[in-house]
């Protein structure tokens, strides 16, 4: 390779990463921002209320999902043409799902969610699988920008739940994408053979994946209350905001792990920003939370606890973003199983006896546990 053509690879990968990272910040900063400024708008029981409305909806969206994300990811990185039949297959699974979901919850704010969930995640995952960043980027700008919009127009009218409604009726604009999928691929089952036990355990991993996020939060509402659940998942969002160096590099990563194209000097500049954010976060904590929620300054030690998660969480996404590319699956999915099992645990026990503390503290033990399993397994 000349000298010449190193430079335009170097400016290429530059621009990708660029591209990726933009968005992401643009994106996850107007939603993160948006979340976190619900908390002043809605109060402490309010925004408990709301913490376990979204952790239902990501729970049953994922059941929906069939594993699209990593799956288009890897195989359309490859040059598969699996696109239609991965869209016909979540789409009869998102409907079933959100008619299940109506019956059990009565809420059809909470029963379309699955529905628009795929639609959108399964098309921003084939744009990241085409390596098509920019456009990956510019999709998911305006779909923060129409949930803010929808979700602050319905909250007028119907309180917490139009924001559960905007959240979820801000995928359906997307649906034209996935037309286009279908017609540049078609339908045919017989792309999956060999592929089937990647796919079930990427959709295991993922559904365990998202459980794991949102147990914690499942599990506080009916055993603890909102009032405890509020000042957690102000943390919890914090915590959130924080981790989008990471989840921007794997984004980046995957579609280049999946060929074998290794990034280790990018993943060590982020766990050193990561390293930098836990510091920041611990120290600035005390000062910033009680000044602009003073209803949450219980939420000073959540956020503080949480922050000691930042690293061991972020080499796991790094870990998984390898393992997943080279399809070895299998560990991802008992990672995320040793998680759920000590932070459900941990719940039992150190938040029964510690409160707040403990269940933050469960938390963090929960992502290091899942850390040393993958370390030693990768």
């Amino acid at each position: 390779m000349s000298p010449f053509d190193n430079l335009k690879e170097y400016f290429l990968h530059a621009k990708n990463l660029t591209a990726v990272g933009i968005s992401n910040v643009i994106a996850n900063g107007i939603s993160g921002i948006f979340w976190i400024y619900l908390a002043s708008l809605l109060g402490v029981e309010g925004y408990g209320e709301l913490g376990y409305l979204l952790a239902i909806m990501g729970t049953i969206g994922s059941l929906a999902s069939f594993g699209t994300i990593n799956t288009l990811i890897v195989y359309v990185s490859k040059g598969e043409k699996i696109q239609a039949t991965i869209f016909f297959i979540v789409l009869i699974s998102a409907t079933i799902i959100g008619i299940i979901s109506y019956f059990v919850f009565q809420n059809e704010a909470i029963a379309i969610y699955p529905l628009g969930y795929v639609i959108f995640s399964s098309v921003l995952f084939d744009l990241l699988g085409r390596k098509s960043f920019v456009n990956y980027g510019k999709y998911m700008i305006i779909q923060r920008v129409i949930m803010v919009s929808l979700a602050l127009l319905l909250y007028q009218q119907y309180g917490i739940n139009g924001i559960v409604l905007g959240y979820s009726l801000s995928f359906f604009p997307f649906i034209f994408l996935m037309y286009r999928g279908f017609k540049e691929s078609r339908i045919d089952f017989s792309i999956l053979r060999g592929k089937t036990v990647f796919i079930t355990n990427n959709y295991v991993t993922h559904v365990l994946k998202i459980i794991y996020l949102n147990i914690d939060k499942l599990m506080i509402f009916p055993l603890f209350g909102t009032m405890v659940l509020g000042p957690y998942q102000l943390g919890f969002q914090i915590f959130s905001i924080a981790m989008l160096l990471p989840n921007i590099v794997i984004q980046y990563t995957l579609p280049h792990d999946a060929i074998g194209a290794k990034n280790i000097k990018l993943k060590k500049i982020a766990i050193i920003v990561c390293i930098i954010i836990t510091v920041f976060v611990i120290l600035g904590a005390p000062i910033i939370i009680p000044e602009i929620f003073p209803e949450f300054k219980e939420s000073v030690k959540v956020v503080q606890i949480m922050s000691l998660a930042l690293i061991p969480s972020s080499l796991s996404v790094l870990y998984s973003s390898e393992l997943l590319g080279s399809e070895r699956s299998k560990i991802v999915l008992f990672g995320a199983i040793i998680g759920i099992s000590v932070i459900v645990i941990g719940i039992f026990t150190l938040g029964k006896h510690y409160g707040l503390v403990g269940l933050t503290a469960s938390f963090v033990i929960a992502k290091i546990a899942e850390f040393l399993f993958l370390h030693i397994k990768k």
